[in-house]
C-alpha cells in the first residue's frame, strides 16, 4: 500500500504511481501485464505518450508521474501489456487493488517514490514539428509562472480559502447584496480589475501601480479595502451601524471581505436577520471604498 506524496492526489495519480512502483520493483527481462480500470493511464502511456513527449509534457496532469514511468518503460527488455477492466464490478484484482489504496491512504506520512529521469531521456522543450502557436504561447506562460515571486500582498490567500471555495462563489449570488456589489466580487476574486501590479510590467505605466494617497505601497485590492487612509474612517463609520444587541463587530480580513456573501456575527445561535445585516453593511462598504478610489485616481 502506497500513499501518494504531494498535494495533488486523485486516482489518476494513484494508478500511475502503482504502475511506476512496479516497474522499478519488478525486473527488466520479466513479462508485465498491468490490469487497471484507468483509460487514461492505459490511453496516456500508449496512444498518447509520443505526442505528449513531443509538445514537452506542456499543460499535462500528471507529466512527472507520466514522465518517470515512460522511461522505465522504455528500458524494458520484456513485454509491457495493458489490460482495462471494468472498475468496482466484482473483480476479484481490482477490488483489492481499490483495498490497497484504502490502507495506503490512511498512512500518517507519505511514500517517497523516486521519479529521477536521466537526463540523456529527458529532453527538454517542444519537438519542432510539433511547435504551434498555441502550444507556445502556453509554453511561455508555464515558464512565466514558474519564474514569477509572489506577490508581497497577495490578492486573495488560496490556501486560506481553498476548503469553502465552493460557497465563496456562492456568495456572490446571494440576493442580499446589489447587483453592481456580485459584479465587483465576482471581478475581485477573478482578479479582474485593472489596478495595482496589473500595471507593473506595462511601460511608461509603472506609476498607476503605486497607491497616489500613500505613495510607497501598491495600489492592490487588498491595500485599497483594508491598508489605505481611506478604509479606517469608512469601517469605523460602518461599525457604528452595527447593534451592540448582536454581539461584537468580526474581525475582518481580506478573504473574508471577498466572501462577504456569506458572513455571520459571532453568535451562539444562528441570527438569520443579523447575518443578512452584516452582509448588506461589510458588502456596501467595499463597494464604497472601490467608488472612491476610483473617484480618486479617475
Amino acid at each position: 500500500a502506497i500513499r501518494v506524496p504531494g498535494p495533488d492526489q486523485s486516482n489518476q495519480a494513484g494508478e500511475l504511481t502503482a504502475i511506476l512502483v512496479a516497474l522499478q520493483t519488478i525486473p527488466t527481462f520479466r513479462p508485465i501485464t498491468f490490469i487497471t480500470d484507468s483509460m487514461y493511464v492505459i490511453e496516456g502511456l500508449t496512444r498518447h505518450l509520443g505526442t505528449w513527449e513531443d509538445q514537452g509534457w506542456i499543460n499535462i496532469e500528471n507529466s512527472t508521474l507520466f514522465h518517470a514511468t515512460a522511461y522505465h518503460l522504455r528500458i524494458r527488455s520484456a513485454t509491457t501489456a495493458f489490460q482495462w477492466v471494468k472498475g468496482h464490478n466484482g473483480d476479484p484484482g481490482n477490488e483489492a487493488a481499490d483495498a490497497l489504496a484504502r490502507e495506503g491512504a490512511e498512512k500518517d506520512q507519505p511514500d517517497e517514490i523516486d521519479l529521477t529521469v536521466p537526463a540523456n531521456f529527458a529532453l527538454p522543450g517542444v519537438k519542432l514539428s510539433a511547435l504551434t502557436q498555441h502550444l507556445a504561447y502556453e509554453a511561455i506562460r508555464a515558464r512565466k509562472v514558474a519564474t514569477t515571486q509572489p506577490r508581497k500582498h497577495a490578492t486573495y490567500n488560496i490556501s486560506r480559502m481553498r476548503d469553502g471555495l465552493h460557497d465563496l462563489w456562492n456568495s456572490c449570488r446571494n440576493l442580499n447584496l446589489r447587483p453592481l456589489v456580485r459584479q465587483f466580487l465576482y471581478k475581485a476574486i477573478q482578479r479582474a480589475h485593472k489596478i495595482g501590479d496589473y500595471w507593473l510590467p506595462i511601460a511608461g505605466y509603472e506609476t498607476r501601480a503605486i497607491c497616489p494617497t500613500c505613495e510607497d505601497c501598491s495600489d492592490n485590492l487588498d491595500h485599497i479595502l483594508l491598508e489605505c487612509l481611506t478604509p479606517a474612517r469608512v469601517w469605523m463609520l460602518t461599525q457604528d451601524l452595527w447593534p451592540d444587541s448582536f454581539g461584537p463587530w468580526p474581525a475582518l480580513n481580506f478573504g473574508a471581505l471577498l466572501s462577504c456573501g456569506k458572513l455571520a456575527p459571532p453568535l451562539t445561535k444562528p441570527h438569520p436577520g443579523a447575518s443578512r445585516l452584516l452582509q448588506i453593511l461589510v458588502s456596501e462598504a467595499i463597494y464604497l471604498l472601490w467608488v472612491l478610489r476610483c473617484e480618486r485616481v479617475i
